[in-house]
């Protein structure tokens, strides 16, 4: 890949990730960025991308967007959007698009996920990815990768979770660049200390990479208002943000810090739509 990259955007991606991982790597969502992008355990819309098993507790319709602008860089901006809604006996049922980077490079991912409770304390979830790279003067490449995920309440107040990104080993077809894209595992556990309190830590294990460990602590403190804090280690990335409910609207934003690379706004905006059906 650093043959294919524009020499300027290929020293930019590997400052703050492998080139070749762009989008997959990337945890969507404002509220699991605020956490430190601890999000395995969070049962909201971009469960599509964070965890499909969280998609079982979703109970009625939700569409959502999000845009981040990775230190103020223009050419390392991602969007993304989420729209998820149960469906009768089989579950709930989701579709996400994200595109990450500028005109002459970019990563677009689309996918069709579901998850389903399995009893009222454990639910499983999938996903299936297509994911096209375009590269100014050397064409594009696709890959479809699939994703699998668990989330459980083993006990009050106590939830645990695993996704799996790209088990299969997926590598882009292309016969100039047939690169693998990355196996990421994520692990983690959310425990509600109290009524309004919820703690999260996880690990991340991404082919070729080190362990990274997160952490972070969300506090409502009003009926309509949540914030957030989060740590990331290896390399050291602090976190902070909030959420605000408004009717139907709910506004996630989150700012984080890399120990040498700067801040990184996010924002996220959910929409609850009507129901159509009532889950039994």
């Amino acid at each position: 890949m650093k043959n294919l990259c524009p020499l300027p955007l290929a020293l930019a991606l590997l400052t703050v990730a492998p080139c070749h991982a762009g989008v997959n790597v990337f945890p969507h969502g404002s509220r699991a960025a605020a956490l430190g992008n601890a999000g395995v355990v969070n049962t909201d819309i971009f469960a599509t991308y964070n965890n499909q098993a969280a998609l079982g507790f979703i109970s009625s319709p939700l569409a959502a967007v999000h845009y981040e602008n990775r230190h103020f860089a223009e050419e390392l901006g991602l969007s993304a959007a989420a729209f998820a809604t149960p469906v009768p006996t089989a579950g709930t049922l989701g579709v996400d698009v994200c595109s990450f980077g500028y005109s002459s490079y970019r990563e677009t991912r689309m996918g069709v996920a579901w998850g389903k409770l399995l009893a009222e304390r454990i639910a499983v979830g999938t996903q299936v990815c297509y994911h096209l790279l375009q590269v100014a003067g050397y064409g594009s490449t696709s890959a479809i990768t699939a994703e699998l995920g668990l989330l459980a309440e083993p006990v009050d107040n106590v939830l645990v979770g695993a996704h799996i990104f790209n088990f299969t080993s997926s590598r882009y077809l292309s016969n100039l660049y047939h690169e693998r894209l990355p196996v990421i595992f994520d692990v983690g556990m959310g425990y509600r200390m109290a009524q309004h309190a919820t703690l999260l830590v996880s690990a991340k294990i991404e082919s070729g990479q080190a362990m990274q460990a997160k952490a972070g602590l969300e506090v409502v403190v009003a009926q309509a208002l949540a914030l957030r804090m989060g740590v990331l280690v290896k390399p050291v990335e602090l976190y902070a943000g909030f959420g605000y409910t408004y009717r139907k609207l709910h506004i996630d934003m989150s700012f984080s810090r890399h120990e040498t690379l700067g801040y990184t706004p996010q924002i996220s905006l959910t929409c609850n739509l009507p129901k159509t059906w009532k889950r039994k």
